[in-house]
């Protein structure tokens, strides 16, 4: 694939590494030295959401990523990529994990997570009906959560049901009873939003507890994109109030660059311009003490 950018990751889902040993499979971009990656940290079993391959920084423009297999080796799965576009507001899909500190929480989200959950991390629900929200503002054209239901038909008991408000206007999640842990589970989706800013929160409204995974909001490339990951990189860090984690996730201020380069450009010319009053008024000086030696020659020539 061909995308502009300065840097690209890639995850993928693995299978049986430590019994039917690592997938033959190689990176190359801008057809330099293929790259293989190193999957001996992975157990056994399917383990997702691995990072496989990530590029060096690079020179802003468009790249092209090559993946070579010769299917020798346990099985893979690509899952996603991400792309650093070194830009303020990115266009497509930005991925917004559950620890990224633009979700606000309330409540006691307790941090979980497995390895074939999204950076295997999740935020589990408050105990109790409206024990807690999540929150997360952002500017796009969609939006959608997903998240992990517990295997609550198990134990006799019944389906989660959430209750998710979108610019003030809520409506709920009904599942069904499951006999195993369902994940990638989409919570909600709304994909025909009118670009702009749109808050959306979400609580649960019953005892069945579930897991917050990430979202995935669309931006079209205008206006400041969502207070969180903007499609550059597909990690998050830091918690809301009860997610737990570590780790930070910033973004650049745009109108503070742009007045602080202007407050320096009209320093620097103010500058400019006492340098070039300060060094006339010195010539004016000089002239002005050529003069009076001058006349007092001609003065003296006179008297002569």
């Amino acid at each position: 694939m061909s995308e502009p950018g300065i840097g690209i990751s890639v995850y993928a889902t693995l299978n049986n590494v430590v019994s039917q040993g690592q997938p033959d499979i190689v990176f190359s971009i801008d057809n330099e030295n293929p790259v293989s990656f190193n999957a001996n940290s992975v157990g056994d079993g399917v383990v997702s959401h691995i990072l496989v391959y990530q590029s060096p920084v690079l020179l802003n423009g468009t790249h092209t990523l090559k993946a070579i297999s010769t299917g020798r080796g346990s099985p893979f799965y690509f899952d996603f990529l991400t792309v650093n576009t070194a830009q303020e507001n990115p266009v497509g899909d930005a991925i917004v994990d559950d620890r990224d500190l633009s979700i606000l929480y309330s409540g006691t989200w307790e941090p979980n997570g497995a390895e074939s959950e999204y950076l295997h991390t999740t935020s589990q629900t408050p105990k109790g009906p409206n024990g807690g929200t999540a929150t997360f503002t952002f500017e796009g054209t969609g939006i959608a959560v997903y998240g992990t239901t517990d295997a609550n038909a198990r134990n006799g008991g019944n389906a989660t049901h959430l209750a998710f408000t979108l610019d003030g206007f809520t409506t709920q999640y009904d599942g069904i009873p499951n006999s195993d842990v369902m994940r990638n589970v989409r919570f909600f989706s709304n994909q025909s939003l009118p670009n702009g800013r749109h808050t959306l929160s979400f609580t649960l409204l019953d005892e069945n507890i579930c897991y917050f995974d990430y979202l995935v909001y669309s931006h079209d490339g205008s206006g400041t994109g969502g207070n969180g990951s903007d499609g550059s990189s597909a990690g998050g860090g830091g918690s809301g109030g009860g997610g737990g984690g570590g780790g930070s996730n910033s973004k650049t201020n745009l109108g503070g660059i742009v007045g602080g380069v202007v407050g320096a450009i009209t320093l620097l010319i103010l500058l400019v311009l006492l340098v070039v009053c300060v060094i006339i008024r010195s010539r004016k000086q000089k002239r002005t003490k050529g003069k009076v030696v001058k006349g007092e020659t001609q003065g003296s020539t006179t008297e002569l």
